[in-house]
């Protein structure tokens, strides 16, 4: 009768979180097939990773980790929720923020892991306090207000060219066509009031060197991450200007569309980014992003060209575009003429070229 007790919990034990895994990616890349949902298997794994908590959660529950089940279902819901855009913060947005709650969230499992009915029931409610407090940030939580609106302006003066470096630690950066060409660069930033940002200009002749840097070692990310559009700058259209970019987590929405940008190069850890080339004829750019989600939207009629470097990563071109190799061109592309070239570095994600 021991014997056979020992025998039921140590299948009770028994972990399923890699067979559940196996069954989900075959009915994503079923629903793929059959065109139920869009996007290849790679972009549907950055859509729907959240669902690593969820079957942690099924994998709790039935091996009675009360505790667990509650904090992975949670986390894994919410996050499956930003990234279908139903928050009002992205899903690295809510990590970058509030990843100390699985922490805590971890040491609650321990502790009431095996308890009794009553123990049970205390980390329970703990952990849908928990997740009800997470869900509270995540929706309903800190608003912009709630940080400092820094503006940035920069006069035009007798300036013939810019350099602009970016450094956001984290959050959501845009730049956009400014609508008057009165100023070199205008926009506002939104920080929280212990983050003092950096903000360094060099005149050399006739060309303007702007740096804007966010805190370098912030252990805890501000609150600026709970607004939607925290880092958003317009730059002249009649300016040329060289752009380099440097972040570690967040988004990246640069509309390039009706600049004159000689250079660029953007570099993002984990994150989106969705890049809309100007209509240009000679364009320089190195473009990387180690895990995630980028975009390329290419004006008619530009010849592009593309070196991909990947690993697992899903490539989707709209039509008019061709891959040979790990070089993707446009149909204008003409090797005796200018172009834009572009060096993508993607090794885990997806990236989609298309047209506006």
């Amino acid at each position: 009768m021991t014997e056979n007790s020992n025998d039921s919990g140590r299948r009770a034990d028994r972990s399923i979180f890699f067979p559940l895994l196996i069954i989900f990616s075959g009915v994503l890349l079923l629903l793929s097939n059959l065109n139920f949902i869009s996007g290849d298997f790679w972009s549907l794994i950055i859509r729907f990773w959240p669902i690593f908590f969820v079957i942690g959660g099924i994998d709790d529950l039935l091996n009675r980790k009360w505790t667990g089940a509650i904090i992975n279902f949670g986390i894994g819901s919410i996050l499956i929720l930003a990234n279908f855009g139903l928050s009002s913060m992205s899903t690295w947005q809510i990590i970058t923020n509030y990843w100390p709650i699985l922490v805590i969230g971890i040491g609650l499992d321990i502790i009431f892991r095996g308890r009794s009915v009553l123990g049970s029931l205390v980390g329970v409610g703990l952990a849908i306090v928990l997740i009800l407090g997470l869900f509270w940030f995540a929706f309903l939580g800190t608003s912009p207000n709630e940080a400092t609106s820094k503006p940035i302006r920069f006069e035009l003066g007798d300036i013939q060219q810019a350099e602009l470096n970016i450094k956001p630690l984290a959050g959501k950066l845009i730049l956009n066509k400014a609508d008057s060409n009165e100023q070199l660069l205008d926009g506002e930033i939104f920080s929280a009031n212990h983050d003092d940002l950096s903000i360094e200009s060099e005149l050399n002749g006739k060309t303007q060197k702007i740096t804007i840097s966010s805190p370098q070692q912030i252990i805890i990310p501000s609150k600026n991450m709970s607004n939607n559009s925290p880092w958003e700058l317009f730059l002249n259209a009649d300016v040329p200007f060289l752009i380099n970019i440097e972040q570690v987590i967040g988004a990246q929405d640069l509309l390039l569309t009706g600049l004159n940008i000689q250079d660029l190069e953007s570099n993002l850890v984990i994150g989106t980014m969705k890049i809309s080339l100007p209509d240009i004829e000679k364009l320089e750019g190195d473009l990387e992003c180690i895990i995630g989600e980028m975009v390329i939207v290419v004006p008619e009629g530009l010849s592009v060209t593309i070196e991909l470097n990947s690993g697992m990563t899903g490539v989707t071109l709209s039509d008019g575009f061709t891959r040979a190799g790990d070089t993707i061109y446009s149909k204008n592309f003409n090797e005796n003429k200018d172009s834009v070239k572009l060096k993508v570095n993607l090794p885990m994600g997806s990236l989609k070229v298309m047209h506006p």
